[in-house]
């Protein structure tokens, strides 16, 4: 018997009215008018069947933040760095991890199912390295959170920048990623 079977899909190669077949977490068939038993049938209606989307460049700790500490009035991305400065002295561990989570909600039912996000290693206490390393636990069971150490403030430019970056992978942050135009 299998585990899932999804009926009338539209698939995104052009195929229409297909069903699949799900055994142990993969496809096992993809078949037009596939009738077999299962634990779960979902008849898709014709609507499209797709893998799940993809977010390979996202700036969690910073999400939700709009109007905090004050609207970006210029629109450009300077502005925005210097936003995150003014928010930074504000932050606690508990506003980041629920508006983190509160975006991983929005992010899992618009069909992301992964998500690479920057993290701000700047801070030498790394508040927002550990609320997203808590969020990344939290969100595990439905959603693959992968973590960028992002030294914000440089990483060769700021005190102590190096120290916090490598800091930060001995947490658990996953790669490192950089600002290159803000080093000097």
């Amino acid at each position: 018997m299998l585990d899932l079977l999804i009926t009338h899909a539209n698939l995104p190669d052009g195929r229409t009215d297909v069903s699949v077949a799900v055994q142990d977490g993969r496809i096992v068939e993809v078949a037009a008018g596939l009738q077999a038993p299962a634990h779960e049938t979902v008849d898709a209606a014709g609507q499209l069947l797709s893998p799940p989307f993809c977010d390979p460049h996202f700036h969690m700790d910073a999400t939700l933040s709009y109007g905090l500490p004050r609207v970006n009035q210029s629109g450009t991305l300077l502005e925005g760095i210097a936003l995150w400065g003014e928010l930074k002295p504000l932050l606690t561990e508990e506003a980041l991890v629920d508006r983190a989570l509160a975006y991983c909600d929005w992010a899992v039912a618009k069909g992301l199912l992964a998500i690479r996000s920057h993290v701000d290693t700047s801070d030498p206490s790394l508040l927002p390295v550990r609320a997203m390393l808590e969020v990344k636990q939290r969100v595990a069971p439905y959603l693959d959170l992968q973590l960028v150490a992002f030294p914000q403030d440089g990483v060769l430019r700021s005190k102590g920048g190096l120290d916090n970056l490598k800091r930060a992978l001995d947490l658990g942050v996953d790669v490192v990623g950089g600002i290159p135009h803000f080093e000097r």
